[in-house]
C-alpha cells in the first residue's frame, strides 16, 4: 500500500515499502519512469440487465470499471529513520481501519526486533508527474439501462460499482 501525500505546492507523492528482494528495486534506480496503478471493484456487465434489450435488442455486453494511473518517478530509501516514519505511518493507517479497540503500533515491539525487520524492506517515494483516473460506469447509456445496470450491482454484492453508481445518477437527475 502507498500514502498520498499533497504538499502544500500542489504536488503528490505516494509513500510505501517493499522488500529488499522485490523486483521493482532490482530492476530500477533513483529517479526511473514508473506507474502505479490502482483497480478498484470491477465486473462484466451481461445486455439482459439493460430495459432496452427488451425493446430493440440494440445491446451488446460489456465491462464497467474505475481506476486511477500514478505516472512519476521512484527514489528508494533504506535509512532506518526514514523506514520508520513510513511504516509507522501505514501501521497507524490500517491499524485504525482495522476496528481493533487497541491497535498495534510499532512502539509495541521490541526496537531491536523492529530494526531487523526493516532491513528486510526498502522505502518507496514516488513523484507523482502525471494522474489518469477512469470510471466506466454505464454513464453513456439511457437513464434506463444505467439504472437496470445500478441496480444489479447492488443485486450482485459489487457495493463499491453500485455507490459510484449512486453518486454519478445523482448528477443525472
Amino acid at each position: 500500500p502507498f500514502i498520498v501525500d499533497y504538499n502544500k505546492h500542489g504536488s503528490t507523492t505516494l509513500l510505501g515499502h517493499i522488500a529488499l528482494e522485490n523486483q521493482l528495486f532490482k530492476e530500477n534506480k533513483n529517479n526511473d519512469e514508473v506507474l502505479v496503478l490502482y483497480k478498484a471493484e470491477d465486473t462484466y456487465v451481461s445486455p439482459n440487465w439493460y430495459p432496452t434489450k427488451k425493446k430493440t435488442h440494440k445491446v451488446v455486453p460489456t465491462w464497467n470499471y474505475q481506476s486511477v494511473h500514478f505516472y512519476g518517478r521512484i527514489f528508494f530509501f533504506q535509512d532506518l529513520k526514514s523506514l520508520l516514519g513510513i511504516v509507522g505511518r501505514l501501521t497507524k493507517i490500517h491499524e485504525n481501519r482495522s476496528g481493533e479497540k487497541e491497535p498495534w503500533s510499532i512502539k509495541d515491539a521490541p526496537k531491536e526486533f523492529i530494526k531487523q525487520k526493516l532491513s528486510s524492506i526498502v522505502g518507496v517515494k514516488i513523484e507523482v508527474t502525471k494522474v489518469v483516473a477512469k470510471s466506466k460506469l454505464s454513464q453513456n447509456k439511457e437513464i434506463d439501462d444505467f439504472n437496470g445496470v445500478k441496480k444489479k450491482m447492488l443485486q450482485k454484492d459489487k457495493h463499491s460499482l453500485y455507490k459510484a453508481m449512486k453518486d454519478i445518477s445523482l448528477n443525472r437527475e
